[in-house]
């Protein structure tokens, strides 16, 4: 869940991490810096990189060759400095100083979206309750309710990811997939929507549509880079102020979760009734219902409302990485091998563990016979399962992900705006309303924070290192960090490991179709695909989906 839930947002404000104004300035110095930083928002204290001649901003210079342009602009004048990209004047924050954006509470990253796309409006129009930007309810719901229990959701995200995959794409040689994100597009659709609403409503096939239509809804108002500028943000209000898309997607979930709601509570009663305990449904819809006065939803709508905040933004982010993947897959075939011998190997020993546990198991005599373990935690027909715990094991493949983020995050990125005047702990001055964007290449292809050849993909980079994909650091941004770090990145890296081993399990080659674009598909966004398409050959055997059980 990159985005909105990454960074250092107006709905998620941290806690205060202030930083001082120099020591010796007196009250009436102070009071004056305030004034100036106020009055003047392009302080001369903040060099601004001379436009090369010719050009009338840094577009045409950044976009030729983004990663030099920045590392000449920190060589010449230092980690902050101005830029006019993206078409805005932006100061730029460069190396360790970055991690102030993130831990100054006046920063604000959704005031800066809001402004350059309108989206707040955009998504507080389907709520009926905490409207209020600073509200950290849909925070809170994460938190409370999908990270700590992704063992439990797993074995029903891995179900339907198999299962699509298997009817869309499934056995073949040298099959030509024009747009694989279609596949990608459906496994986590109904993924998603067994975890958030539940199977009993994920039947629908409106509601997979609703999952998928919304990421598109998103992804306009959004914009490319390019074109979030307040012209963008004025259209998305006076447009959507009249007809929101979110609306009839809102619709939907209501139409469909209304009837099961109500089939949920018939069966709660009749248990109740006869003295059993009811079988409380494991989806994320129930438990808001479950802790409705915990939240404060209205009614229905609201509560479906909070859910497809959730939706759009975590649906959106894990199919446009999970769509990459395939590409990374494709333009490095040597890795495609050993991830899959990884996981093999992984399955192996906690086959073997779980063997050893029957067998202490039956002599201890607290089991009678192999067949007792029939539909328990230890049923041998689960002992290759992809559980979270064996991807959790996959280090290999939790490297290539994190390294894919890393080469794959834009070079400038998580524009925030200051929401009082700001010194930096170098003594540089932000006023109130300046864009402020943090210079990802000083940190993600840095010699400092990643080690040798920081500009090349190496996805074995960070094997031995404690540097998990769901580590959100200064050296790793993708997910924000501090306590404004994505509480979904957890869902959302077990999710994206696991279309990974489920990919190269089926399939010992994918190639791309037109290796001519491998550059901008390692680079494509929901939106902007790549234009070339993808060929899969399976592997010469089924993948094995469980043990025989032991004789």
């Amino acid at each position: 869940m990159i985005g909105l839930l990454s960074a250092n947002s107006a709905s998620m404000p941290i806690d205060a991490l202030k930083v001082a104004l120099p020591i010796g300035i007196g009250l009436a110095s102070a009071a004056l810096l305030t004034m100036k930083m106020t009055s003047n928002p392009a302080d001369k204290s903040i060099p601004t990189v001379p436009i090369r001649a010719g050009d009338t901003t840094h577009d045409k210079e950044f976009t030729e060759d983004p990663d030099e342009f920045l590392s000449r602009a920190v060589e010449d004048h230092g980690p902050v400095f101005i830029v006019k990209v993206l078409n805005q004047t932006l100061i730029t924050i460069s190396g360790s100083m970055v991690r102030e954006i993130f831990m100054n509470e006046n920063f604000s990253f959704g005031d800066a979206m809001d402004a350059l796309t309108g989206v707040q409006s955009f998504m507080m129009s389907v709520l009926k309750s905490h409207k209020d930007p600073d509200s950290r309810v849909i925070h809170e719901i994460v938190r409370d309710n999908i990270s700590p229990n992704l063992p439990l959701f797993t074995p029903r995200i891995v179900e339907q990811l198999e299962r699509v995959i298997d009817e869309q794409l499934g056995y073949c040689e040298g099959k030509i997939v024009e747009k694989p994100i279609k596949i990608v597009q459906d496994m986590i659709a109904y993924a998603m929507a067994n975890v958030f609403m539940g199977p009993d409503v994920a039947q629908h096939r409106a509601v997979i549509d609703t999952f998928i239509q919304v990421t598109y809804d998103f992804g306009v108002v959004i914009g490319r880079e390019n074109r979030k500028n307040p012209w963008h943000a004025w259209s998305n209000r006076t447009k959507y102020g009249l007809l929101n898309p979110l609306h009839k997607h809102i619709q939907v979930l209501t139409d469909v979760a209304g009837p099961a709601i109500e089939e949920r509570r018939r069966q709660e009663a009749e248990a109740i009734e006869k003295g059993l305990e009811y079988d409380r449904p494991q989806d994320i819809m129930q438990r808001l219902l479950d802790n409705n006065e915990k939240y404060g939803f209205v009614d229905l709508e609201d509560l479906c409302g909070h859910l497809l905040i959730l939706i759009l933004v975590s649906v959106h982010t894990t199919t446009d990485t999970s769509n990459n993947l395939m590409y990374y897959l494709a333009a490095y075939p040597e890795y495609v091998e050993p991830l899959f011998q990884e996981q093999q190997e992984v399955l192996a020993q906690i086959t073997n563990e779980r063997t050893e546990l029957r067998q202490k198991k039956l002599q201890s005599g607290e089991f009678a016979s192999l067949d007792e373990f029939t539909d328990t935690e230890l049923d041998p027909a689960h002992d290759r399962d992809l559980s979270a715990a064996a991807v959790k094991r996959m280090v290999h493949m939790d490297s290539f992900v994190r390294e894919i983020f890393r080469n794959r995050t834009p070079r400038l990125d998580l524009m925030h705006i200051a929401r009082k005047p700001i010194t930096l702990s170098n003594g540089m001055r932000i006023a109130k309303g300046q864009m402020v964007v943090a210079n990802m290449h000083s940190l993600h292809q840095s010699y400092e924070f990643q080690g040798e050849d920081p500009t090349e993909f190496r996805p074995w980079r960070f094997l031995g290192k404690a540097k998990a994909a769901t580590k959100a650091a200064t050296d790793f941004l993708p997910f924000g960090m501090g306590r404004h770090a994505c509480p979904g990145r957890f869902l959302a890296i077990q999710e994206l490991k696991t279309v990974g081993a489920l990919v190269v399990s089926r399939y010992s080659k994918i190639e791309m179709q037109d290796p001519s674009h491998k550059k901008r598909a390692l680079l494509s966004r929901i939106g902007d695909p790549c234009p070339s398409g993808l060929i899969f050959t399976s592997r010469s055997f089924a993948p094995v989906a469980s043990n025989d059980k032991e004789a």
